[in-house]
């Protein structure tokens, strides 16, 4: 009884810690996002991370579509911070795609993000919507539904 009374202390303990930490992420990006929104409009882009660190990455872009500063977020863990990402100032936000030399310095996950911050940016200048990801637990129910048993 003891060490299974202890083990469920300190699960609970784990949770609650990384509920707390995940709260302060969240608070860190809400603020950083209202200081950019306040400079105009702001790009996001994301690269989800499953087994790899995700990466968050947001713009400032002026009313020509000019991007003025970066931040980005990349980490496993909730202790993931923003901090600047140098060297887009000035850069049209529609001219980056795969192919731009300023990209071939970032790291892959990096260049995913930015990417789907411009294809974001994009969709959302010509009016269209931004489509919903599934969640991973409905993408594995889709792929199981979709088989087939009967002939």
């Amino acid at each position: 009884m003891g060490t299974t009374f202890f083990l469920i202390i300190i699960c609970a303990g784990a949770f609650l810690l990384q509920s707390f930490l995940g709260l302060q992420q969240i608070k860190n990006f809400n603020k950083e996002y209202v200081k950019m929104r306040k400079d105009g409009r702001v790009a996001i882009g994301r690269r989800p991370g499953k087994l790899r660190a995700g990466t968050l990455i947001m713009f400032s872009i002026d009313e020509k579509g000019v991007i003025q500063y970066g931040k980005k977020m990349q980490g496993t863990t909730v202790l993931a911070r923003f901090k600047d990402l140098k060297g887009y100032e000035g850069i049209k936000m529609d001219s980056l795609n795969k192919n731009s030399p300023i990209l071939k310095r970032e790291s892959k996950l990096i260049k995913e993000s930015i990417l789907n911050a411009v294809q974001t940016y994009n969709l959302v200048i010509n009016g269209e919507e931004i489509p919903v990801k599934k969640a991973p637990l409905v993408s594995m129910k889709d792929k199981v539904k979709s088989l087939s048993f009967s002939k």
